[in-house]
């Protein structure tokens, strides 16, 4: 009998601290995060977003310790923090404040995305692993966002209108087809900038409405002739919006007599997104390209008329959808 009893005894002291140690105790209870949410609700690049997690303890008993609560673990090297922050019930729990079963919590990251494209980001309640609980898979929380960057286009599922991201984080549109294939070449299936393939993005409704509106895009320098509906008169585009009042001789001289098709047709109302500045259109070879334009969209030689040697002054080469430099 006395080693029988021996055997028991270590038996019931391991049930007891089984039951009443740490492990079923803390297994009582339980961190989760709820959900994970943007604002804005569509970040764009460099600009100041702040993430908003919102958790919640579940428990038979109320949490005593500041084990897990405090602390969320996040960070993405495609994200700047600037501050972060939390607040709810009993958020640092102790003896005297105690955090009750179904409290809620928020931390908020503060920052900047330094990159565009699709993401996820990965949030962990209880980061550094402190509280034993009986779920511990819903600790954890993957969450994608595509973050806008200047240069993408974007449109809504069932409206034909296309904007671009520009670098002041606002969507600007393209008020017109002509206007948008100034820039771009191929198709609406493959688009090319600059020999490189583009796309659409189609956003939410939500995601547009957070974005804010900007200027209106202009014809590209040199592109098109712009004529508005109200008037007859001849303008090329050059620099930014800038209008240069062109006769129909001058037109003729330099793109020949049938420069009547290369004439975009402006509505009324878009006049006002440009402006006449004939005064600063500075042509040193007169070629139908402002040096500026020469400069910094073309990369062209402003003082030789025809950059590639091919027999056509570069602003013939633009005007036809050639490039002035191969």
């Amino acid at each position: 009998m006395k080693s029988k009893y021996l055997y028991l005894v270590p038996l019931f002291l391991f049930i007891v601290l089984f039951s009443f140690g740490g492990s079923v105790i803390a297994a009582d209870k339980d961190l989760l995060i709820d959900s994970v949410a943007f604002d804005p609700v569509q970040p764009v690049v460099g600009q100041t977003t702040k993430i908003i997690v919102k958790a919640r303890y579940y428990g038979t008993n109320p949490l005593t310790i500041n084990y897990g609560v405090d602390n969320v673990a996040f960070s993405h090297s495609d994200f700047w923090q600037i501050d972060s922050s939390n607040n709810g019930s009993s958020i640092k729990p102790a003896s005297y404040n105690p955090l009750y079963s179904g409290a809620e919590f928020t931390y908020v990251f503060t920052g900047r995305f330094t990159g565009g494209g699709e993401k996820m980001l990965v949030f962990k309640i209880d980061g550094y692993n402190q509280l034993a609980e009986y779920n511990e898979y819903n600790n954890i929380i993957n969450v994608n966002i595509n973050v806008l960057q200047t240069g993408d286009l974007i449109k809504l599922t069932n409206d034909p209108a296309v904007y671009m991201i520009g670098d002041d984080g606002k969507k600007h549109l393209y008020v017109n087809a002509p206007t948008f294939w100034s820039y771009y070449r191929g198709s609406w299936g493959n688009l090319i900038l600059d020999n490189k393939n583009v796309y659409i993005k189609i956003i939410s409704q939500a995601n547009f409405d957070e974005i804010d509106i900007g200027k209106n895009i202009t014809m590209k320098p040199g592109a098109k002739l712009v004529k508005f509906q109200n008037s007859p008169r001849i303008y090329s585009v050059f620099g930014s919006a800038k209008l240069r009042y062109m006769s129909d001789q001058t037109v003729a001289n330099l793109y020949g007599y049938n420069w009547g098709n290369k004439v975009i047709t402006l509505q009324n109302g878009f006049e006002s997104d440009y402006f006449l500045a004939s005064q600063d259109f500075v042509d040193s070879d007169g070629d139908g390209l402002s040096d500026e334009d020469e400069f910094s969209i073309y990369r062209t030689n402003p003082y030789n008329v025809d950059t590639d040697h091919d027999g056509h002054r570069d602003g013939v080469e633009v005007i036809n959808s050639y490039s002035p430099i191969i």
